[in-house]
C-alpha cells in the first residue's frame, strides 16, 4: 500500500493543470505537497492500528484483493486489469456498488468509449513528463534518490535481486550481393593472315603396290607445280632395273603436265646406258632422250593398251618392254578458294612374261584433298578486357 504516497503528488498535479498551471508547475507543486504530507500520511499508514488507516486512507484495508498480484514480484497484472475493465465496461454506472467502485469504473468507461481522450486529457510524455523522467531515474538507482529512507529503515521497497535468465538462441541470416549496374567492356580479336609454303620434299600422297612400285606426290620448291614420281620395279624395263621417274603437273583449277617423265618407246634398237642425274633428295633419275651407248633392241612389241600413241598426251611416265608399266594423269581439278587439290591418276602394271597377259595391275587412284603449295594461315587472338569483370561474377 505504500505507492499512495507517491499517488498523491499526481493527482493534485491533475488539480493544478486543470487550473491553468503548466505540467512543470503542477508537478513542482504536487511535489511539494506530498513531501510535506508524506510523513503524516506515512505514520497512518505504518502505525499499526487499522483505525488509523482506515481514517488516513479512504477505503484502506489489509486484505486487499490486489495484492494477492504480487505473488513475490513474479505476478502479472494483465489477466486482473482484463477483469476489472471488461467488470465495468459490461455494466453501467448505476450498478456500481460504492461511490469508490463507481469513480474507478466511470474512469474506464470514458477511456474505452474514446480512448483519444486519454491523449487530450492527459498528455503525459514519457520521455520528457517529469513523473515519468523521476520515476525512470528512482527506478534506475534506487538508492541515490531514496538512501536516506533506506538507510533509516523507513523505506524497504528496493532489494537486490539476482535474475538469472535462460540462455536464448537467435537465429540470424544475411544476404550478400553486388550492386546491379551497367558495365562495359571490349574483347578484341585481332585476326592475323599470313602465307605459309610447304616444305620442299616433303611428301604430301603416296601408293604403294604388292611388287614395291611406290608412286608419290612430292612439294616442289615452286609453289605453282608439284612432283609426281614413280620408283617402279624392273620388270617394267628391258635391262630388269628399278627405275625412278619425274615428271611435273601445274597447280591450276585444271592441272596441266609441265613435264613428263621417260616412255620407253618400243624400238628395234636397244639403248644400253643412259645419261642419269641425282635430285637433292639422292634419286636418281636416267635421261632417256641421251642414249650413251645403243645396242640391239627387242623383237616383241609393247602391251597395245600402254602403247604411247593411244594416249600420248596424258601419260606422265612409263615403259614399253616386254614388261610394262604406265602411269597417267586423268582429269583433275584445284579449289583455288579452298587451297586443295585433288588428283585423279591410273597405274598399269604388267609383271608377266607373256606379252599376251594382261596387265597385273590396273589401278584408279583418287588422292584426297591435298593442301596446295601455297596456302593462307588465319591466327586469331584474342585481347580479352573483360578479365576484371568477369572475375567478380559468382
Amino acid at each position: 500500500m505504500k505507492i499512495l504516497t507517491w499517488i498523491l503528488p499526481m493527482l493534485f498535479a491533475g488539480n493544478a493543470i486543470a487550473a491553468g498551471m503548466t505540467p512543470s508547475a503542477a508537478f513542482t507543486e504536487g511535489t511539494t505537497f506530498g513531501n510535506a504530507n508524506v510523513g503524516t500520511a506515512k505514520a497512518k499508514i505504518d502505525s499499526g492500528v487499522a483505525s488509523d488507516a482506515s481514517s488516513g486512507v479512504p477505503n484502506y484495508t489489509t486484505s486487499h484483493p490486489a495484492s494477492g498480484y504480487y505473488s513475490g514480484g513474479l505476478g502479472s497484472l494483465t489477466a486482473p486489469a482484463s477483469t476489472s475493465v471488461l467488470g465495468c465496461t459490461s455494466t453501467t454506472g448505476s450498478s456500481d456498488p460504492d461511490p469508490h467502485t463507481h469513480g474507478q469504473c466511470e474512469s474506464t468507461r470514458m477511456l474505452m468509449d474514446d480512448p483519444g481522450k486519454k491523449n487530450v486529457m492527459f498528455p503525459l510524455n514519457p520521455k520528457t513528463d517529469p513523473i515519468a523522467v523521476t520515476r525512470d531515474l528512482v527506478s534506475g538507482d534506487a538508492e541515490t534518490y531514496l538512501g536516506s529512507l533506506i538507510v533509516s529503515g523507513a523505506y524497504s521497497g528496493c532489494a537486490t535481486k539476482t535474475v538469472k535468465d535462460p540462455d536464448t538462441y537467435q537465429t540470424e541470416t544475411c544476404n550478400q550481393y553486388l550492386t546491379a549496374g551497367e558495365e562495359s567492356c571490349q574483347e578484341i580479336l585481332t585476326v592475323t593472315v599470313s602465307v605459309e609454303f610447304c616444305e620442299p620434299g616433303t611428301v604430301l600422297w603416296s601408293y604403294s603396290t604388292y611388287k614395291a612400285d611406290t608412286i608419290q606426290i612430292v612439294c616442289d620448291p615452286n609453289p605453282s607445280k608439284l612432283r609426281i614420281t614413280g620408283n617402279l620395279t624392273g620388270w617394267c624395263y628391258n635391262n630388269y632395273s628399278a627405275f625412278g621417274h619425274l615428271a611435273y603437273v601445274s597447280v591450276e583449277a585444271t592441272p596441266q603436265i609441265l613435264q613428263k617423265g621417260f616412255i620407253d618407246f618400243y624400238r628395234l634398237d636397244e639403248c644400253k646406258q643412259y645419261a642419269s642425274w641425282t635430285d637433292e633428295n639422292g634419286n636418281v633419275y636416267f635421261d632417256y632422250d641421251n642414249c650413251l651407248m645403243w645396242g640391239p633392241g627387242p623383237v616383241h612389241g609393247p602391251i597395245a593398251g600402254m602403247h604411247p600413241e593411244t594416249t600420248p598426251n596424258n601419260v606422265l611416265f612409263g615403259s614399253y618392254y616386254r614388261r610394262g608399266c604406265m602411269l597417267e594423269l586423268k582429269p583433275s581439278s584445284c579449289d583455288l578458294a579452298a587451297e586443295t587439290c585433288t588428283f585423279n591418276l591410273k597405274f598399269i602394271n604388267q609383271y608377266n612374261w607373256d606379252d599376251s597377259y594382261y596387265p597385273d595391275i590396273i589401278a584408279d587412284l583418287a588422292t584426297p584433298p591435298l593442301k596446295t603449295p601455297q596456302y593462307h594461315v588465319e591466327t586469331d587472338t584474342w585481347d580479352n578486357q573483360c578479365g576484371p569483370l568477369e572475375a567478380r561474377l559468382p
